[in-house]
């Protein structure tokens, strides 16, 4: 039963309201990150200096959390967040990096501590946050970490985690798990994960969502629909599109495909397990 997570949400995006949403994130795709959100009438604030941050809270409706591009300098900023988002922010953490490196992976564990409303990684990156083997290298999830029963292992490993997270697992089929209850999603392309930032654009969508006030589950729902269904209508666009055409088409879709297809959340596929 997933209609009722999108039970007149056609209009979602452009969201109605604007919620300000402040992002620590990698070097690599923040200013795609900032335009994203940008795109769906969010507004973005990208920073990282400590010092703004007791002031910064005060104005920010949600947060971001990427470990990506990860450093020291990074690390102190990103407990600093989460401190004080704990209890007091709705906000997303998106362990980017957590299948290879073991400092991103410890830095994982004492940041979901803080209690974030939406935790995200790739398939492999899941499993490493579970303890579970896994085959990936660098930041990539690997396919041999996606077989039936794979999956099957990570869904009980994730419905056994703290139960006020929403737990997001990415890959061929997307994993979400609420509490006891876990969705196997299955729209997309193959496309989307040959261009970089595509899984930070959905971190960032879903916490431009929690800062519009939807529920975690809701939001994440909405947002990796919202993404995947744009990577299709991207692809379609042309029989010999280029990779390069490809993610430009799907940023164009961020700001389009609401306006253009008011039911797109209709085309929306997955099953409960």
């Amino acid at each position: 039963m997933m209609k009722e997570y999108f039970k007149d949400q056609g209009s979602v995006f452009p969201l109605k309201k604007q919620p300000l949403v402040h992002c620590i994130t990698n070097t690599v795709t923040v200013e795609t990150m900032a335009n994203a959100l940008l795109y769906v009438d969010a507004k973005p604030i990208m920073t990282d200096d400590t010092r703004e941050f007791s002031t910064l809270f005060q104005q920010t409706d949600s947060l971001l959390l990427n470990l990506g591009s990860l450093s020291k300098t990074k690390e102190q900023s990103l407990l600093a967040a989460a401190k004080l988002a704990e209890d007091n922010k709705a906000f997303v953490l998106d362990i980017v990096g957590a299948a290879s490196a073991p400092t991103a992976l410890a830095l994982a564990h004492r940041l979901s501590e803080a209690k974030p409303a939406v935790l995200r990684g790739n398939i492999s990156e899941m499993r490493a946050f579970c303890g579970l083997s896994r085959t990936a290298k660098g930041v990539d999830g690997s396919s041999l970490d996606q077989t039936p029963d794979g999956i099957k292992e990570l869904i009980f490993c994730l419905k056994q985690l703290a139960q006020s997270t929403v737990y997001l697992a990415t890959g061929k089929k997307d994993i979400i798990v609420a509490g006891r209850k876990a969705w196997l999603m299955a729209n997309g392309v193959d496309e989307l994960d040959r261009f970089t930032g595509s899984g930070d654009i959905l971190g960032a969508l879903i916490a431009a969502l929690l800062g519009a006030d939807h529920s975690p589950i809701s939001a994440v729902m909405i947002a990796l629909g919202y993404l995947n269904i744009c990577g299709q209508k991207a692809k379609s666009k042309a029989t010999t599109i280029g990779l390069a055409d490809f993610r430009h088409e799907t940023l164009n879709q961020l700001s389009l495909l609401a306006n253009s297809d008011p039911n797109w959340f209709r085309q929306i596929k997955g099953e409960q397990q």
